[in-house]
């Protein structure tokens, strides 16, 4: 089966749908262990969706009118992080420009339809297409504390050093208020 895929790098002028398979093609899956990025199944071919003429197109099959769409894992796009609705509109924007960035370097080695291919660089850059959960907010310091599950001690009772003596210096304790009620 003969399958395109997307070649352009405009980010404005690409279809959600083309970025999302570029998503997918530099992302690992997340319904299986074993698939590191969206390829194509034994037996497809994929062509570039604008034609530069040097495909050969030597057998009797129809020029390929669909984009890739499905993984050798059986699994789609939005199994390969490209799931819109999943990670956010801007977590989809940031992985798009990352993944344009990865289909210009294969590009420029001129392997942008070879989906075996890796090196140092794009294996990398290739790490920045994984999805981090940001940290949640603490409301103050002291819950940061008790997270680490370190015990919880108000400032005021530290006692202040003096580096000349190098002993710890106890502070008097504030004094108490008397509280006197009329008899």
């Amino acid at each position: 089966m003969k399958v395109l895929y997307p070649t352009s790098h405009d980010i404005p002028s690409l279809p959600d749908s083309h970025l999302s398979l570029k998503i997918a093609r530099h992302s690992r899956c997340s319904a299986c262990s074993s698939c590191s990025g969206l390829h194509p199944p034994n037996g497809w071919r994929v062509f570039s969706d604008i034609p530069d003429g040097n495909e050969s197109d030597d057998d009797d099959e129809p020029p390929p009118t669909r984009y890739l769409d499905r993984c050798e894992c059986n699994h789609g796009v939005d199994a390969h992080g490209a799931n819109v609705s999943k990670i956010g509109h801007e977590e989809f924007i940031r992985r798009g420009k990352v993944a344009v960035r990865l289909d210009e370097l294969l590009e420029d080695s001129g392997r942008l339809l070879d989906f075996d291919y890796s090196d140092e660089d794009i294996d990398s850059l290739r790490k920045q297409m994984e999805l981090h959960d940001p940290p949640s907010p603490a409301s103050s310091l002291s819950d940061e504390l008790e997270k680490l599950g370190k015990p919880r001690t108000p400032l005021y009772s530290r006692a202040p050093y003096d580096a000349r003596h190098s002993t710890i210096i106890p502070r008097k304790a504030p004094p108490i208020p008397r509280i006197l009620f009329p008899q």
